[in-house]
Parts: structure tokens; sequence; C-alpha cells
């Protein structure tokens, strides 16, 4: 027979194992880094955080690009949004003060293109990145089922620019 203090030892264990796994699986990340957000006050840190979730809610294929290629969002007094370097997207005041979540999810989604392009070294005509950018966050924000129309019609707007620019005819 077994001493009631050994099983009750080894169910211990048993149990602390299992304890122990679910932490590490709820603990461990997916491989992604946590992309550092400036906090310059006027809330745009937790704009752009909410941004990023919305990102995720309605194209996880596009959030998790945004993870690979950006650990860096910024803001500049510039009239448009740009990246500043390698990893690091710049997001103008005057894009800010439209305070439209959705256009600051657009945003991220469109400047994250242009470092993937960087990032995996492929080589365009600036034009025609612009463009395919344009594309990329124009099929963002067709998952987007509230969406303000006046983000689409801009994104139709700027594809069409660069169409005719380029000569490009379907």
């Amino acid at each position: 027979m077994l001493n009631p203090t050994f099983v009750g030892f080894f169910i211990t264990l048993v149990v602390m194992k299992k304890l122990l796994i679910i932490l590490i699986l709820l603990t461990s990340t997916n491989g992604f880094s946590q992309i550092r957000v400036e906090d310059i006050g006027d809330n745009w840190k937790s704009k752009v955080n909410i941004a990023l979730d919305t990102i995720k809610k309605y194209d996880i294929e596009k959030y998790e690009n945004i993870l690979k290629v950006c650990n860096h969002v910024t803001f500049w007094n510039g009239n448009f949004s740009t990246t500043e370097d390698s990893t690091t997207i710049m997001i103008s005041q005057k894009d800010m003060l439209i305070n439209n979540i959705f256009n600051v999810a657009a945003i991220l989604v469109h400047e994250s293109y242009h470092l993937g392009v960087l990032k995996y070294g492929l080589k365009l005509n600036n034009d025609y990145e612009e463009y395919l950018a344009y594309q990329y966050e124009y099929n963002f924000l067709m998952k987007i089922p509230t969406l303000n129309i006046k983000l689409l019609e801009f994104d139709i707007k700027m594809m069409d620019y660069y169409k005719k620019k380029l000569d490009i005819r379907e």
C-alpha cells in the first residue's frame, strides 16, 4: 500500500506542474516586439494604441506586419505622415488633429507598407510604391463596417492620381 503522504506529495507535484505550464503559456510572447509610442500629451499615445487595436480587430495580417516592421511611433509638425527611419512611423500633427481613430489606423497601415518595402529591400519606383501603399491601406479600410466613406474616397482619389501618373490602365 502507498503511503498517503507520498500520494499527497505526488498529486501536489502534478498540480504544480500543470499550473507552471499554464503560467508559461499565458505569459509567453508571440514573437513580436512591442511598439513604443511617444507620449507627448493630448492623449495621442492612447489614440495610436486604440488605432493599433482597431487594426488587430479588423485585419490581423496587417497588424502582425506592423509589429514586424515598426518598433516606434512618433509625431511631428509636418503636413503629412511619413516614416523617419527603417522602423519608425511619424504621424503628423495635422493628421492627429483630425481626431479620427480610423484615420490613424489607416496611416499606420499605409506607413507600415513603406517600412516593409524598406525592410525587405524592394526596389520600387517611388510613385509605384505610393500607389501600392494606398491600395494596401484601401484593402484594410474596406474591412471596417462602420467606416466613414471619406477615408475610402481619399484612397480612391490618391490611387487614381498615381495610376494616371504611372499610366496604369485596368
